[in-house]
């Protein structure tokens, strides 16, 4: 191979990695997880990420990496509020138009702090499923 042929491979191969690390598209999911009825995961365009229904209050946070059993995954990570600091991380799998959530786990702040589930099983069955609406229902 050429050397110019050798640097276009290596930029396009390097733009595929940096697009397939990039979190869900831009949007609205909304689905049940557990007992919470309603719950909604705002993906903004500056990569601020909300969500409402899961915990009393709304959370913000963003994207970031996670492993399950061995296996990395996309995680969105969110904030708790300043009167009760930790991390809750949820692992998923974008599947189409829906975020499939594997698992759910917290943190609290501090040494040695490490996620735990907040869920009855670490690794939920069936995994509940976040569906994007569409754009002009947004």
């Amino acid at each position: 191979m050429s050397s110019p042929s050798i640097v276009s491979f290596l930029l396009v191969f390097c733009l595929f990695g940096f697009l397939g690390c990039a979190g869900p598209e831009e949007g609205i999911y909304i689905g049940k997880i557990g007992n919470k009825k309603e719950v909604t995961i705002r993906i903004k365009t500056d990569g601020l990420v909300e969500l409402e229904g899961y915990w009393k209050q709304p959370l913000q946070g963003g994207h970031d990496q996670g492993s399950l059993r061995g296996k990395d995954m996309d995680a969105l990570v969110f904030e708790g509020p300043e009167s009760k600091k930790f991390k809750l991380r949820f692992l998923y799998e974008k599947d189409e138009d829906s975020l499939i959530i594997r698992a759910i786990h917290s943190r609290t702040y501090g040494p040695g702090a490490r996620y735990i589930s907040t869920e009855e099983e670490s690794a939920l069955n069936p995994a509940p499923r976040l569906s994007r609406l569409s754009p002009g229902k947004n």
